[in-house]
């Protein structure tokens, strides 16, 4: 734990390091002459950091707000969907946040290492509940350690498409279940049922969801089925030429995503690090400067591909036009499979080439359109439009 403002600074510098300089986030927080990222959140809060042991770099960080030691925690009954939790007073109640992991210790146990160390110093407190928000990609990760959706995914202008989370910090069962490290540190405290109980009979919905990790091959293979209402392998365009052996070898990594009707997903202008493919409903795609719907992509289909490959701003804003729920794929998949299984990271990026392959025969197929149109209305007699890049594509 950083106890004193020289390893707060350095956890403040990290943030800035990974977030600013590597990631490319744009933070109001962000102070670009001291190089340091400082939120409101961190008066007051608890800075746990993981530090190499024979490099002495800085490795992971988190933040821990809580309600026995920060006043401030007590608003979070005021912040959407965490009404039932009001019953509970402001002392039984924690918040992880700020989870940065260095690029080169992405698959280490670092982000572990601060999350148990940060449950440890909750159940100190008095937490009962631990609230978190991950993006798509790290659903995995908080799963894994016990962690569970108690209402609906939401968009952060500056981190993007959130998951939100809650760990019942007592709830020893659900952690085992999910093979959690936390279920070890938990064993050797004292755990009621009361709240596990609670969160069940409060939110069925999400306390009955299936894990992904919990789940074998058949299992697995199974859900993502059922939502299709076919196999994934005629389903799923990006498995063409894939048997279910291998398919069912780099989908197990995935994770399903669910967002309610109006959701939006993705927002133009952010990086994207993941790519979803629709298991059920349909989104749509919004684009230019009016924000007009130029395409909906239906049950089977994906998004966020482009994104995926190269890191860069997202082209476009993605709204659920319906209930839909996701698998979501992320860049560390790709490079495990690169690095695993060659053969079937090959097939996949191949499939990924023939789906934007196709978008761009699409997208061409309408410039042209719209191109002839204007040449029409121009002989015709009517003024033609401006539009500087249907002249150059002429």
């Amino acid at each position: 734990m950083a106890r004193d403002d020289a390893a707060r600074d350095r956890v403040f510098a990290f943030r800035y390091r990974v977030l600013v300089e590597a990631s490319g986030l744009q933070s109001d927080y962000a102070d670009h002459e001291a190089k340091t990222v400082r939120e409101p959140l961190d008066h007051g809060a608890l800075q746990i950091y993981v530090a190499d042991m024979q490099s002495g770099e800085t490795a992971a960080a988190l933040r821990l707000n809580a309600g026995a030691l920060d006043s401030k925690i007590g608003d979070i009954g005021k912040m959407a969907g965490f009404g039932p939790f009001k019953e509970f007073s402001a002392n039984a109640l924690t918040m992880t946040s700020m989870l940065v992991i260095a690029p080169k210790y992405q698959t280490s146990s670092a982000a572990s290492l601060a999350i148990s160390a940060a449950y440890k110093m909750a159940r100190k407190c008095g937490s009962l509940f631990d609230f978190t928000q991950c993006a798509p990609e790290m659903l995995p990760l908080y799963q894994k350690l016990g962690y569970r959706k108690f209402r609906d995914n939401f968009m952060d202008d500056t981190l993007g498409y959130q998951v939100p989370l809650v760990l019942v910090t007592q709830d020893y069962g659900h952690l085992t279940f999910v093979r959690s490290p936390l279920g070890a540190i938990a064993r050797k405290m004292t755990n009621s049922s009361e709240t596990a109980s609670w969160f069940n009979r409060t939110f069925p919905d999400y306390a009955n969801v299936p894990i992904e990790s919990t789940l074998n091959d058949e299992d697995f293979w199974y859900l993502l089925a059922r939502k299709l209402n076919q196999s994934p392998l005629a389903g799923i365009a990006l498995l063409d030429g894939l048997t279910y052996s291998e398919a069912i070898e780099f989908m197990r990594a995935g994770s399903v995503l669910d967002c309610p009707a109006g959701g939006r997903i993705m927002k133009k202008g952010q990086i994207g690090r993941e790519m979803y493919v629709i298991l059920s409903g349909a989104v749509k795609v919004l684009a230019g400067a009016d924000d007009a719907v130029v395409a909906r992509l239906e049950k089977g289909e994906l998004f966020g591909e482009l994104a995926y490959l190269s890191e860069s701003p997202r082209t476009a804003d993605i709204i659920a036009d319906e209930d839909v729920e996701l698998l979501v794929l992320t860049q560390k998949m790709m490079e495990k499979a690169l690095a695993e299984m060659p053969a079937i990271a090959a097939r996949i990026l191949f499939n990924l080439s023939l789906i934007l392959c196709g978008r761009l025969k699409n997208s061409t197929a309408v410039l042209v359109s719209a191109a002839q149109g204007q040449k029409s209305d121009a002989c015709a007699g009517e003024e033609m439009p401006e539009s500087p890049e249907i002249a150059e594509a002429g």
